[in-house]
This record gives C-alpha cells, sequence and structure tokens, in this order.
C-alpha cells in the first residue's frame, strides 16, 4: 500500500452543495445540504424553500441572522416533519481546544467524522456558515513531500454554496488597485465552491470567538 500523508474529501457532500444560495440564507444552506446528505434516500432532495415552508419558519429570502442553537432547531423539526431518526449536537467548540496537548485527539476526532457517511459538519465563522468537507496534510519541507513522519500543515477543506468572501477588504482593495484580469484571478480563488483554511487558523478562531463552532448533524 502506498505510504502517503491523508488527504480526503467527502465528496457525497461535495455533491449536494446547495449553491447558489439565496442572500442572507447560508444557515439554511448548509443544514439543506446537510439534509439532504442524511436523508435523500427516505425523502428524496429537498430545497431549501421545501423544507423551511414544510416545517413551517421564514423563507430564505427574507433577512435572517440565526444563531447555533436555531439551526439546531431546525434540524431537529425536519427531522420531526418527515419522521427521520436524527440528532444535532455542538461538536468542537472553543474550550475543546485550549489544551494543545489534546491537538491530535482532536484531529482524529474530526477527520473521522468527515468521513463517517452517517454524519455531516457545520463549521460557524464569522457572519457565516458552511461545509465540512475534507482536510489535506502536507509535510512543512519540500523534502518531505512524502515523507509520513515529516512535521505537517493541516488545511481544512470547506464547500461552500454563497459568493461569500472571507477577506473582503483585501479583495475591495484588489478591485481598486488591480488590472482587471488580475482581479478576476483574485475572484475565483475568493468566491469559488471549495476552498480552504488552515487548522491553526480555524482553532484560534473557535478559541477566540465564543459564538464559533463546528456543528454534527448525524442520522
Amino acid at each position: 500500500m502506498l505510504n502517503k500523508q491523508d488527504r480526503y474529501i467527502n465528496t457525497g457532500l461535495m455533491e449536494l452543495i446547495s449553491r447558489p444560495q439565496y442572500e442572507n440564507s447560508c444557515s439554511m444552506s448548509a443544514l439543506t445540504a446537510v439534509i439532504n446528505y442524511l436523508f435523500y434516500e427516505q425523502i428524496g432532495i429537498k430545497t431549501t424553500k421545501e423544507w423551511t415552508k414544510d416545517i413551517g419558519i421564514q423563507s430564505p429570502e427574507k433577512s435572517m441572522n440565526p444563531g447555533n442553537n436555531t439551526v439546531m432547531e431546525w434540524f431537529n423539526k425536519v427531522c420531526k416533519h418527515y419522521s427521520l431518526q436524527g440528532s444535532c449536537d455542538y461538536f468542537i467548540q472553543g474550550k475543546d481546544l485550549k489544551d494543545w496537548d489534546n491537538n491530535p485527539q482532536v484531529i482524529t476526532k474530526l477527520k473521522n467524522a468527515i468521513k463517517n457517511n452517517k454524519q455531516a459538519l457545520i463549521y460557524h465563522m464569522s457572519n457565516h456558515y458552511n461545509l465540512v468537507i475534507g482536510y489535506f496534510e502536507h509535510s512543512t519541507d519540500p523534502d518531505d513531500a512524502y515523507n509520513v513522519s515529516a512535521k505537517l500543515k493541516r488545511w481544512i477543506i470547506l464547500g461552500e454554496h454563497s459568493d461569500y468572501v472571507p477577506f473582503k477588504s483585501i479583495i475591495d482593495t484588489a478591485g481598486r488597485v488591480l488590472p482587471k484580469d488580475k482581479y478576476n484571478l483574485v475572484m475565483d480563488k475568493a468566491t469559488g465552491p471549495i476552498w480552504c483554511r488552515r487548522w491553526r487558523n480555524i482553532r484560534h478562531d473557535l478559541i477566540n470567538t465564543p459564538n464559533h463552532c463546528i456543528l454534527s448533524f448525524q442520522k
């Protein structure tokens, strides 16, 4: 067997990214992908408008700012309405990450969840929800590109249902100073359906921002 560094993308969840989203519906759009990933065999594919109407909550076209508990409440209502067996909870919060010695256990927990076809993860970051669909590890030294014992950098792969720009101030500056072709390249990287964040940065975000977290949904 090929000895290699660990990398994985959950293609099943990636294929069910609900894109494009309504303007302010990142929470609902993320949950739409989760619902379809976990339950399409029982209830078929549901659009965001379909399941929100069925459980009697506001339209995704309306402006909203739901919290983590509201997103989980929606999931529970979906399960109840369609008679599904599902559960949800906080998966990783800042309090789980403060002890650096626990990082290997957290990484293992995260990898197992990403690979689990009965589980899906939503990352609540700054003013946005999106999907955790994979991870990518690589060495810090080019000479160790295929050395599984090398010191590693870890990236978390995120599935994006919006044209969300994670570094808007930089994009705005780029639009003012770059030629159009160069600006378009920046926008391609900034607003694509799949992007990555270093685990170190996600970890710091979860520790330093109390309401940021990774949520778990299971069947």
